[in-house]
């Protein structure tokens, strides 16, 4: 059985219980006509996909079907802000789009103020996007995973996303055992010579931008024993030429183009490279 078998819903359960069973407050979904016996099924919010305490977290439906197994850790790829676009631009504005640019503000939320991500995994009849004709979407089963998310990485100039399952150190790179002294200004020390000492929080934006892929080639990096993805984070300006310790001046990269940018015949071509991949490139906050 695959890990994504495993996490697969089996039974349905009510979303309020499941979104209280997160550790948002649900005390809002009594005020109805019904009271606390609605509660479950009060309209203005058993029918929403994304569900937000302020401060605390945010709390995403999410179709199983969607999900992928990359490297060891399971991903949810995806844009929610362009399917809001999609839907309307084909008039199904209300309800589809609204729910989909309320997933995105979600997103932004939790990357701007750093709140934890709960999913609810659904299964079921999903409707295909790209489909105009296609009805509405049928959940047959729905559970909350056990396990927190993390938001890997988020456009913000397009709304493309890497949500990854876990909370774990995602990604690492070749300073990841030999971290500095805790300084967070770039400096130089002495060290049998002058050693530039870079800023972890720097390497650690830049690798979740990256999501576990070099960003030259694509290609995924290895995973650790411990479960990390590793790549290689490289200053395109290098810092004694007087290059800033700062996420638009990092790269991720494979070992071998990492290799190849500082001892490569095309090393000054590929620098230029580098600077243009980047610029196109938003920077996780």
């Amino acid at each position: 059985m695959s890990m994504l078998d495993d996490i697969r819903p089996a039974r349905k359960y009510f979303v309020h219980d499941l979104v209280r069973e997160a550790g948002l407050d649900v005390s809002d979904w009594s005020n109805s006509k019904r009271g606390a016996a609605g509660a479950r099924t009060n309209p203005k919010y058993c029918y929403e996909w994304v569900f937000v305490e302020p401060g605390n977290a945010i709390v995403l439906n999410l179709w199983h079907v969607l999900l992928r197994q990359e490297d060891g850790l399971i991903v949810h790829r995806g844009n929610f802000r362009e399917d809001a676009d999609v839907q309307f631009a084909r008039g199904r504005g209300n309800p589809w789009g609204r729910r989909a640019r309320k997933l995105d503000d979600a997103l932004q939320l939790a990357q701007r103020d750093g709140l934890s991500i709960r999913v609810i995994l659904n299964a079921g009849n999903r409707r295909d996007r790209d489909d105009p004709e296609a009805k509405a979407s049928q959940v047959s089963e729905r559970e909350l995973d056990p396990e927190p998310w993390t938001l890997a990485s988020y456009d913000a100039a397009t709304g493309a996303h890497v949500l990854v399952r876990g909370t774990a150190c995602l990604f690492v790179d070749q300073f990841a055992l030999i971290e500095p002294d805790g300084s967070e200004e770039v400096r130089r020390r002495e060290q049998a010579g002058l050693v530039y000492v870079r800023d972890p929080r720097i390497r650690n934006r830049a690798l979740l931008r990256a999501a576990g892929r070099c960003e030259y080639c694509g290609s995924p990096g290895f995973v650790r024993a411990g479960g990390a993805i590793y790549l290689e984070t490289h200053h395109i300006i290098p810092l004694h030429e007087g290059g800033p310790d700062a996420v638009a001046n990092v790269i991720c990269l494979c070992p071998n183009h990492h290799r190849e940018a500082h001892f490569g015949a095309d090393a000054v071509r590929l620098r230029e490279a580098f600077r243009k991949r980047l610029s196109s490139r938003t920077v996780p906050a």
